[in-house]
């Protein structure tokens, strides 16, 4: 089913230390993104450099019923960051 509503996409990017797979990141962008989410968050970029990985992912926020504003997916996405910054993990 398709939604007659616009999308609205937000990236987000981050350090983890080598050893954190892009599963677990996945997974804590998913239990804090709200349920707005109608794609993602999808992984679209990786790469190393000194001890870290940069993850990068795409999430696709979008409603059934009404058109989005870019206020209601800003506070989803501040509580992605809040929750990646409690791990102790960068937003880049």
């Amino acid at each position: 089913m398709w939604s007659l509503y616009p999308f609205i996409s937000r990236d987000i990017a981050l350090w983890v230390p080598k050893g954190v797979e892009s599963s677990k990141v996945q997974k804590l962008i998913k239990e804090n993104v709200g349920d707005l989410v109608m794609q993602g968050p999808e992984l679209f970029d990786k790469f190393d450099k000194n001890n870290q990985v940069s993850y990068a992912f795409r999430i696709v926020f979008q409603s059934f019923e009404r058109t989005l504003t870019d206020n209601e997916v800003n506070e989803q996405m501040d509580k992605v960051k809040q929750a990646v910054e409690k791990e102790g993990w960068q937003v880049r």
